[in-house]
């Protein structure tokens, strides 16, 4: 546990001691990806590397980066930057942080719709906080917050070496955890595990024409992969479909899951 726990804690350091050197590295890292204007990464925000209750969530969202909210960020990096320790205690709660300042975000009402169907908890929309406190974690594979983030279709060997390290490390501080379902999300994890064979085996999931689902399995963790962000309403996706459709079919994939979710 200490590895990524402690890459974090180093992390925070540099941005609030080492200031000139924490914005040369994110700009580098910019660099490295070809990203240009709002799709740089900030060099003027915390890094965000986890989200949540990791030690108990059962369900794990691996995203691409932490996004930004003109209302929502500035008010939660002036908690972040307080102190090491009000860092760790924001993002461990982060979700009732959210609640508490009645923030709202479009990303989450959307994983509100997968959520409820994929644990069939009855939590209303209004009380998705409390559901997402009780059930998630996020990990973000670039910590970076960016306002827009495109990624390379194809990785040259610096980039490809950043974003291994990067999913290594996360995969081996999450598993110790034992979660019960790990949910890959967009099209640069689809680049990564699969295009670039991180993974031993996957099956495809034939059931939708606007994306694709791909199942495997993780030191025996379930896991699922959405070539593209599920959240966005494309190719007409709808919110039922989130709710019934597709956690319909990752619970046909894996005939446990679902009591393993209840007994979380």
């Amino acid at each position: 546990m200490a590895d990524l726990l402690h890459e974090i804690r180093e992390e925070y350091l540099q941005f609030t001691l080492e200031q000139r050197q924490y914005e040369k590295k994110v700009n580098s890292i910019s660099d490295m990806f070809g990203l240009t204007r709002k799709n740089r990464f900030k060099t003027d925000y915390c890094a965000v590397y986890v989200v949540g209750r990791f030690q108990c969530a059962p369900i794990i969202m691996f995203g691409l980066n932490p996004g930004y909210s003109y209302r929502n960020s500035p008010i939660e990096e002036n908690e972040a930057r307080k102190s090491w320790e009000h860092y760790q205690n924001l993002y461990l709660n982060f979700f009732k942080y959210f609640s508490h300042n009645k923030f709202e975000s479009p990303y989450y009402t959307a994983l509100w719709y997968l959520l409820s169907g994929l644990t069939g908890t009855h939590f209303p929309k209004k009380r998705k906080w409390e559901l997402f406190d009780q059930y998630l974690c996020n990990l973000e594979l670039i910590p970076y917050h960016s306002e827009g983030v495109v990624l390379p279709a194809i990785l040259n060997e610096e980039q490809l070496e950043y974003l291994q390290n990067r999913y290594d490390s996360s995969i081996k501080f999450i598993r110790q955890f034992k979660p019960k379902l790990l949910i890959f999300n967009g099209k640069i994890w689809k680049t990564l595990l699969i295009n670039h064979n991180l993974i031993e085996q996957n099956i495809k999931a034939p059931n939708t024409d606007q994306f694709r689902m791909y199942f495997f399995e993780l030191d025996g963790i379930p896991s699922v992969l959405f070539d593209r962000f599920f959240q966005r309403h494309f190719g007409g996706i709808t919110n039922e479909d989130r709710m019934f459709t597709i956690p319909k079919v990752i619970h046909n994939k894996f005939e446990n899951l679902s009591n393993n979710l209840s007994q979380s």
